[in-house]
């Protein structure tokens, strides 16, 4: 009791200061999360608390010397609450590219976000700022000399051990998300790139290539490639495709499949040595190259989107945590606007495809197969509802393409479709769900080509050499060297065995 008495004042000073904290910045993370069932709750609410417990360590050391605590305390307080409160009330998740349009926006784009709700929310989070400096000043011990400080160590090393253990459960999170995104925003790209040459050529004339770079679509869950559901109603109808149903990479996270598609590394490349960027080729050769994406990018694959001479990303401030992400067919409108075939052009719309949490990944007029999961923690989830919902999102796949296809049909162009996924997906197989991890089903991805009757007439010998080999093995090494081929370019060398239609 005696201790207790001694110290009531800082008990309760990080008793106050914790629960604001929590209230005002780490709970906004937790807000939006579909859960059912007690398991769900107790074993989120064991994250939150996890992570509070960590937030204690550190603002407990900040709150040792009076004068930092004063000073660094509400700018920090400021910048988490601002973040929180776009996290509370739009389901925005905070990454790198949050943090770039927020430190790079013009000020009166800035201002405009400055509404009242926001002013509220921050005042009454500055009110309880006020109350937490006036406890503050109310303690009279040596911080260092506490037995909470203990506490507080455990605390901080709980975060790097837990990350250790498990990657993302505090990063993903306030505030630890924040300022990791602020680091991976000052991080420089690791790929290295070769100089490309200057005399580069396309002996090809007026070639269209519209590659759609999907994400986690397993090759053996389309209906083109024989499975027993039928999650292409649109493209089984459609002559002039052809669908691999063999294809192999082991690259099964995005961030390592990307780059290695749009390069000339090889499937295990350790990327030690520089590499040529095929959209910086590309546009050396004066084809005329875009990036509609539908997904926030990561570091290791941005800088082929910032090399495209026209790039833009749909819905930036929503990721694949959010739950409020713009579907795929917003980027519709926009490749109707830059699809040009009256000359060479390169176009890649990179899709949201079947990302987890599969039922935001398509509207409810695509909610066939049911019933379908309730739960973001998967073991409340049944195998059956699982796999429903993963098929739902590859019904809306076959539409997305299906509109893509008609809208290059109304151009009457000599144009080739290529719908490629970066990797597969692990639907319960050996245990294992999702993806980035091992597995033939995450090495399988879903891979097929549309060729327009115009495409057909000029390369006859590509589009029978495609559908002789669309039962073969393939694996995705082909993408580089084949688009190089297609648009005969000149000044460069590419691998000839490697081409798809050898």
């Amino acid at each position: 009791m005696e201790v207790i008495k001694k110290y009531k004042t800082q008990l309760l000073f990080h008793l106050l200061l914790n629960f604001v904290f929590a209230a005002f910045v780490t709970f906004a993370s937790f807000v939006h999360i579909p859960l059912i069932g007690y398991s769900d709750h107790l074993l989120y609410l064991l994250q939150f608390i996890l992570i509070q417990f960590s937030v204690f360590g550190f603002l407990y050391f900040l709150s040792i010397n009076r004068l930092l605590f004063r000073f660094v305390f509400p700018i920090l307080f400021i910048v988490f609450v601002t973040a929180s409160y776009w996290v509370y009330v739009q389901d925005i998740a905070i990454t790198k590219n949050i943090i770039q349009v927020s430190l790079e926006t013009k000020s009166d784009i800035i201002s405009d976000l400055i509404t009242l709700p926001y002013l509220l929310f921050l005042f009454f989070a500055l009110l309880f700022a006020l109350l937490i400096f006036h406890f503050h000043s109310k303690i009279k011990i040596n911080q260092l000399k506490s037995p909470l400080i203990y506490f507080a160590i455990v605390g901080v090393l709980l975060y790097p051990t837990i990350e250790f253990v498990r990657m993302g459960i505090f990063n993903r999170r306030l505030p630890f998300n924040l300022v990791e995104s602020t680091k991976e925003y000052f991080d420089q790209n690791q790929l290295l790139l070769k100089p490309i040459p200057k005399s580069l050529k396309a002996t090809t004339d007026s070639l269209s290539i519209v590659f759609i770079l999907g994400e986690s679509v397993r090759a053996d869950h389309l209906q083109l490639n024989g499975y027993s559901r039928n999650t292409n109603p649109f493209l089984s109808k459609r002559k002039n495709l052809i669908s691999f149903s063999n294809t192999y990479t082991p690259n099964t996270c995005t961030a390592l499949s990307v780059p290695q598609i749009l390069t000339d590394a090889s499937l295990f490349d350790d990327y030690s040595n520089p590499k040529y960027s095929l959209i910086e080729i590309l546009n050396h050769a004066n084809i005329a190259t875009n990036w509609i994406g539908n997904q926030t990018p990561e570091n290791s694959y941005e800088i082929f989107i910032k090399q495209s001479i026209f790039h833009t990303i749909i819905d930036p401030r929503h990721n694949e945590l959010s739950f409020q992400k713009d579907y795929d067919d917003q980027l519709l409108p926009l490749f109707k606007t830059v699809f040009n075939p009256s000359k060479n052009q390169f176009t890649t719309l990179h899709m949201m495809g079947s990302h987890w949490w599969y039922e935001t990944r398509y509207p409810e007029s695509f909610r066939k197969f049911i019933p379908v999961i309730k739960s973001k923690h998967i073991p409340s989830n049944s195998k059956q509802e699982m796999i429903n919902s993963y098929d739902n999102t590859l019904l809306y796949l076959d539409y997305f393409i299906n509109e893509t296809i008609k809208q290059v049909e109304k151009k009457n162009s000599n144009t080739l479709l290529i719908y490629l996924s970066d990797h597969g997906e692990s639907l319960g197989e050996n245990g294992l769900w999702l993806h980035a991890q091992s597995g033939k089903e995450l090495m399988n991805p879903a891979l097929l080509f549309w060729y327009s009757d115009q495409f057909n007439k000029m390369y006859p010998d590509v589009v029978y050499k495609l559908k002789a080999n669309q039962n073969k093995t393939i694996d995705l090494d082909f993408f580089y060297h084949t688009i190089l081929d297609l648009y005969k370019i000149e000044g460069i060398a590419y691998k000839k065995n490697k081409l798809i239609y050898q």
